[in-house]
């Protein structure tokens, strides 16, 4: 099925004409009020006042557009009443509203076709981007995959919702490097250096900071990547029957079809985690690139203060750029300016500014690296303290992690008892206190007023306990 097979043939040409900008404003408009109703609409006199509004609101005339539709283009005027009710007669005409008549209890209402709504919303999504966070994806991820093989409906409940967060992951992190270049020159672009450094910082604490510093600290997918393709390996080698019998039920086709298809779409989430790593990679050189060149662009503002003194200072420094021996300070002068402007760089320079250093250097050649050959076990062992960092940081995942081991099989234990059950995990058990508040937290804890002393600390000994669950009338 094609486009205009659905959408009206001159739907675009609002926004092609000479008053684009105007009717774009005025669909936006319009959209704010109409998006959460229940049909997309809102009642025709409602429509018309709030364009007079705006059309009142800009003081500035403007001629109908022709649509084809029989009308001619008329004489500009600045009448609110007259530019609402003939741009959105167009509107309607070219299919982005429809009139729907009213009854004897309601007033006729003007509804935006359904086709449109999400084109409306990619607009809205232009002019406003939201910002994505990227929180918890990975680390909702890890806990689907590991809790599938008690799932009932292990395909639809957990490997498709992890394979559409991968996606859109991925879809956002594409988009975040994508957009990375365009903002900052839109940042810089015809800006004073104050503005270029302060909108930096808003681009560094709205976009950087909100949205990709976790994802590269806690959320960091170091943490989980090795974990995740454990559990996709598990899911083809274990749990492929009872995915498979899941797959055809949910999408409905044939069990002998089921098992590929569940097999293609684990791969497609390892290259997912792939490409994730890839993804990042670009964003943290993009960062480095425009961070530069924002600074450098600010840096030329600063020393380029566009007057005569600012243009004649860049010039001299581009002829000190390209000298590099005494002797070019006498040498004729044939630069881009020499027809209009006579520089004598010997007399601003001086006759003695690139004179050799007291002692040059040498022309022996560096002596190689010396490189002894790479040991597979010291290789072997500083991975694993990498992974065992990761997996002891104290992040309140990892600290969640470890109360659910403790409380497995008990319900209650003392946080000096975890000392010795888990000697090499202090830090995470003093992080259980660390997390007691957060209220994504699924344990409780208890002071004794004991102080303990083990591995040499002392700390104040608490009881480690389930979190009660907590109604939606605050009852337990």
């Amino acid at each position: 099925m094609q486009l205009f097979e659905l959408v009206s043939p001159r739907l675009f040409r609002p926004l092609a004409g000479p008053n684009r900008a105007f009717y774009a404003e005025l669909l936006l408009l319009l959209w704010e009020e109409c998006r959460h109703t229940a049909d997309y609409s809102i009642s025709r006199a409602e429509a018309v006042s709030r364009a007079e509004d705006y059309f009142a609101a800009l003081a500035k005339p403007l001629a109908l557009d022709a649509d084809g539709a029989g009308d001619e283009d008329e004489q500009p005027t600045r009448d609110p009443h007259t530019l609402a009710v003939g741009f959105l007669l167009r509107l309607r005409r070219t299919g982005w509203l429809e009139e729907q008549p009213g009854s004897y209890e309601t007033e006729p209402t003007l509804a935006f076709m359904p086709e449109v709504t999400p084109l409306l919303d990619a607009l809205e999504e232009i002019l406003n981007p939201r910002v994505v966070t990227y929180t918890g994806k990975l680390y909702k991820a890890w806990q689907l995959l590991g809790s599938i093989g008690q799932e009932k409906s292990p395909y639809e409940n957990v490997l498709r919702e992890v394979a559409a967060d991968l996606e859109t992951l991925n879809k956002s992190l594409r988009a975040l490097n994508a957009s990375i270049g365009h903002y900052i020159d839109r940042l810089t672009h015809n800006r004073t250096p104050q503005e270029v450094l302060e909108l930096f910082d808003q681009y560094e604490e709205k976009v950087v900071a909100a949205a990709y510093h976790r994802f590269k600290t806690s959320d960091n997918l170091f943490n989980y990547r090795a974990y995740l393709e454990e559990e996709l390996d598990d899911c083809e080698q274990n749990q492929l029957p009872r995915l498979a019998l899941d797959y055809a039920r949910v999408e409905r086709c044939a069990p002998g079809e089921a098992a590929p298809r569940v097999r293609a779409l684990i791969q497609q989430q390892r290259d997912a985690l792939e490409e994730m790593s890839t993804l990042m990679k670009e964003i943290d050189a993009s960062h480095i690139r425009y961070r530069k060149r924002a600074v450098q662009r600010a840096q030329f503002l600063l020393l380029s203060d566009r007057s005569a003194q600012g243009s004649v200072t860049a010039l001299l420094r581009r002829y000190a750029e390209d000298i590099r021996s005494p002797e070019q300070l006498f040498e004729p002068d044939d630069g881009p300016v020499a027809a209009r402007l006579h520089l004598y760089p010997a007399a601003v320079f001086g006759t003695k500014p690139l004179y050799p250093p007291a002692a040059p250097r040498t022309e022996a050649p560096l002596a190689p690296v010396r490189t002894e050959p790479l040991d597979p076990e010291r290789l072997r062992q500083e991975q694993q303290l990498l992974l065992d960092y990761a997996r002891l940081a104290v992040t309140e995942e990892n600290v969640a992690l470890l109360a659910r081991q403790a409380l497995a099989a008990r319900g209650q234990v003392n946080a000096s008892t975890l000392v010795e059950e888990y000697p090499n995990d202090f830090t995470g058990i003093i992080g259980l206190h660390t997390y007691s508040q957060s209220p994504h937290r699924e344990y409780d804890i208890t002071l004794t007023g004991n102080w303990v002393e083990r591995g040499g600390f002392r700390f104040q000994d608490f009881v480690l306990t389930r979190r009660k669950e907590v109604n939606t009338d605050g009852n337990h």
